[in-house]
């Protein structure tokens, strides 16, 4: 299992949250995902053999947001 905290922006509230770690716990090997609109990022624990970091952040692009 790999972490990574994720630099994230657009999020302004607790929807936005919610929709970001949708879209994140949409991929295959996701197991935690917790987006923070305060710190403006997105902490996720994933299996690195099932999914990619650039994937991940190709969901949070997909939900809206910008990712560093």
């Amino acid at each position: 299992m790999k972490k990574e905290t994720i630099k994230t922006t657009g999020m302004h509230c607790n929807g936005c949250e919610m929709n970001a770690q949708e879209f994140v716990s949409e991929l295959d090997g996701i197991k935690k995902v917790k987006a923070d609109f305060k710190k403006g990022e997105v902490k996720v624990e994933y299996d690195e053999k099932k999914t990619s970091l650039e994937e991940i952040k190709g969901k949070i692009t997909a939900a809206g947001y910008k990712t560093e």
